[in-house]
This record gives C-alpha cells, structure tokens and sequence, in this order.
C-alpha cells in the first residue's frame, strides 16, 4: 500500500462559500486570487473582477481559467445563437467577452494565453497599484 502524505503544518486551507460580487474579506488579505470558469456564470462579472482586486495585496497575483466568446467570427456567432440554451442547460453565458470584461474592471494583466479558438483563457494578472 502506498504511504499517506504526512500533513505540512505550515500550509493551512479553508474553504468558505460567498458572494464574489461582495466577498466578505478585508482588502489585501490574499497573496493570491484565484477563479476558475466563474467569470461566465456570475450576474455582474466586472464587479467581481474588482472584488478580486480589492482582496488581493498589492504586488500579489489574479490567476483566471476562463472561458468566453471567440475572437473568430463564425464560432462566436454559434455562440451567440445558442448562448440561452447553454446556460440554461450548463449554468454559465459561454459567450462573455472575458477581455472587455478585465479592461472594464481596470485589471492589469500581465500575460493571457488562449486555446480552443480562443473560447479558453489563461490569465495571469495583478490588482492595480492605485485603488479605484
């Protein structure tokens, strides 16, 4: 049988359910933030990504995994087209513009790599220096 991990005292994880538009958490409490597939379910996205930043320390870091609306034409437009039944079926609007959504919540992101067409994102970011 395979030994157990011995437990690392010096790590310590908890897990708290909350509302990512009004996060419950000092600012700069978080050396790093992080948000996977949540941007394309979320009611006001823009909010959230400021909330993220706000929660973030300074010189700390945003790591996205998102997904959203392809840079490419004739994908965008099938996403377009079955944007509702997607998200009623899946829970998340697969055709957000995550790219508008950061420039608009004033992130300053350092390096994006992008798959699948463009629809999968990669997003390495840091809160602004100057508060907004």
């Amino acid at each position: 049988p395979k030994p157990k991990p011995k437990p690392n005292p010096k790590v310590r994880v908890e897990l708290e359910v909350a509302d990512a538009h009004q996060l419950p958490y000092a600012d700069d409490s978080f050396d790093t933030v992080v948000d996977t597939f949540g941007l394309c379910s979320m009611e006001d996205p823009v909010r959230a990504v400021r909330e993220m930043m706000r929660v973030c320390k300074p010189g700390g870091a945003i790591l996205l995994l998102e997904h959203g609306r392809s840079p490419y034409d004739w994908l965008a437009k099938i996403q377009d087209k079955d944007a509702e039944k997607h998200a009623q079926r899946w829970g998340c609007y697969w055709n957000k513009d995550i790219g508008g959504i950061l420039d608009a919540a004033g992130l300053d992101v350092q390096s994006r790599w992008d798959w699948h067409f463009g629809t999968t994102n990669y997003i390495r970011a840091r809160p602004q220096q100057q508060r907004q």
